[in-house]
């Protein structure tokens, strides 16, 4: 299983049991480093450290100390905050209360706690004191060991997505949560049970050893925690429709014109929203409108094609999202490059863990005949297939996908009511489909922008402008666009009070956003129009009674 690529240790009551180290962790640890990087989390000064276990910090990739705030690579050390103020200390000392001072942290004893947290408030300043079963620490204002964890994977090239973390005790609940999956030893602390998604048998270095020997690690076993599921939906009862954050594998069909693209973009919205990595595949040109989110970057497939490669190294250091707009190019063009990027796809997740998520919209244009694109035989995790003809794909892939969704088109609406909601249903593991509304999407669905823009449309689908003569036919986007620019203002007029360009949008080129918006100023400008109507009757009246005041009489019956 490529998905996790970076395991985050805690030591105190993790790695160790009354500061012994546990020979089956280390062992563990040995046995996995060449698949996995290992991270060292502890709230211990790097002297003490080094004191108590010489050169442990040798047998991991990065350590952070002092509970998040100083971070230990290869290349050397770095503090990650500034230090407590040293007035804390003073403060401390006068009170007979003894500490010890890191780069960074102030440790003490437990039973100070309250007295640390008195001085600070006294003095003003922007810390807090953290507890570690019986010990306590004082740090800089929302310095963890989640955000060291971060660190460290911005220095090792990985998502938090890709990492399980283990620990035992209350400073370690900031670690467990910036991990994808965050397990606790059997001796944790209960609040530290009370939050983990994954609960070992075994207690300290046993459950370490547990933990890298077990299913998660080996791929024999998926788990996306309750607390990573995305909503995109509500059923008819009210309740949320989720989806998993990772290692799912999602078939979107539905017929041409029902919201597929949309409802893609709605998943790969949700993903990109939680930080996870995700490559879309757009051979028509549907989702440019998502580089409107921070992190997601275009590739404009017609201006520069990369390599499959340089494509990916793109996503590093795993936190960009890529739209690879391949609507530019020739269809055998799309179809070789398409065959070419699974084998890349690997081994950038086989090395990185990303890209999260592969979304391959409009699947059955890659599928031009079966000997040249057989498609995928199982459905891999991390995989989200778009296509309008499932039954091209393998019999092996509809049957071990996890969830499919199939777009149904939105709910019947009066023609001068706003668009619909999206509907669609979904189903998994043989249940029978649930209908479900689909969320608003926040970034524009942008419907084949390459296409329309420049490809001609077919005769019957063009737009027609009314005129004296002959009707004016519009094939593309762009010949619409320009015959609106330079078209008499009555034409303009006789199509705006029609809604006949805000028709033609949403239901011959499928595009809602824009569709929605033209509607808005074809009924503004309608029901001003009226309005100046009136008011020019009122006019007319006014000056006909003023000039001829016996005309205002009562209407005979």
């Amino acid at each position: 299983m490529w998905f996790f690529r970076a395991v985050a240790l805690d030591l105190d009551g993790t790695l160790t049991e009354v500061d012994h180290l546990s020979e089956p962790a280390m062992a563990a640890i040995k046995a996995c480093s060449d698949e996995l990087q290992v991270i060292l989390v502890t709230g211990r000064i790097f002297g003490d450290l080094e004191a108590a276990f010489p050169g442990l910090w040798s047998e991991f990739d990065a350590v952070v100390t002092e509970n998040g705030a100083v971070l230990h690579t290869r290349s050397g050390a770095r503090a990650l905050a500034g230090p407590v103020d040293p007035a804390v200390t003073h403060a401390l000392a006068a009170q007979g209360i003894a500490t010890r001072a890191g780069r960074v942290l102030v440790a003490l004893a437990g039973e100070d706690a309250t007295a640390a947290v008195e001085i600070i408030t006294s003095l003003g300043l922007d810390c807090q004191v953290v507890h570690n079963r019986g010990a306590a620490m004082i740090l800089p204002a929302a310095v963890t060991k989640g955000t060291g964890l971060l660190a460290a994977l911005d220095e090792l090239g990985l998502s938090p997505h890709n990492v399980i973390a283990a620990g035992d005790a209350e400073n370690d609940l900031a670690l467990l949560h910036t991990a994808e999956v965050g397990a606790a030893v059997a001796n944790a602390v209960p609040s530290l049970s009370a939050q983990a998604d994954l609960h070992l048998r075994s207690r300290d270095g046993d459950g370490v050893a547990e933990l890298l020997a077990g299913p998660l690690l080996t791929g024999q076993q998926r788990l996306c925690p309750a607390r990573r599921w995305l909503p995109i939906g509500t059923f008819d009862d009210g309740q949320p429709v989720l989806i998993p954050g990772s290692q799912a594998s999602l078939l979107l069909a539905g017929d041409t014109g029902t919201g597929k693209s949309y409802l893609a973009g709605l998943l790969a919205e949700r993903w990109i929203d939680a930080g996870y990595a995700v490559l879309i595949l757009d051979p028509e040109g549907d989702h440019t409108g998502l580089t409107e989110r921070p992190g997601v970057h275009l590739v404009d497939a017609a201006a520069h094609l990369p390599s499959p490669t340089d494509l990916l190294a793109i996503t590093r250091p795993g936190r960009a999202s890529l739209v690879l707009d391949l609507s530019g190019l020739p269809e055998a063009d799309k179809t070789g490059y398409l065959h070419r990027l699974p084998a890349a796809v690997e081994a950038e997740r086989a090395e990185h863990g990303i890209p999260h998520w592969v979304i391959i919209d409009e699947a059955h244009l890659t599928r031009a005949t079966a000997e040249q694109a057989p498609g995928p035989t199982v459905a891999e995790p991390g995989t989200c297939i778009v296509t309008w003809q499932p039954d091209l794909l393998p019999a092996t892939f509809r049957e071990t996908v996890d969830l499919t969704i199939a777009t149904a088109g939105p709910f019947p609406a009066a023609a001068d009511a706003p668009a619909a909601a999206p509907r669609a249903t979904i189903s998994a593991g043989g249940r029978p489909p649930r209908p479900f509304t689909l969320a608003t999407r926040v970034s524009p669905h942008v419907r084949h922008q390459h296409k329309y823009t420049t490809a001609p449309l077919p005769p019957h689908r063009r737009f027609y402008f009314h005129s004296a003569g002959e009707p004016i036919s519009a094939a593309t986007l762009e010949e619409f666009s320009r015959h609106i620019r330079h078209c008499d203002p009555a034409i303009l007029g006789y199509h705006i009070s029609r809604g006949d360009f805000s028709r033609w949008i949403s239901t011959t080129l499928a595009d809602h956003t824009l569709g929605s918006h033209l509607a808005v100023i074809e009924r503004d400008l309608s029901y001003r129009h009226a309005a100046e109507l009136e008011r020019a009757r009122h006019h007319i009246i006014r000056a006909i009674d003023d000039r001829y005041p016996g005309a205002n009489c009562p209407s005979q019956p």
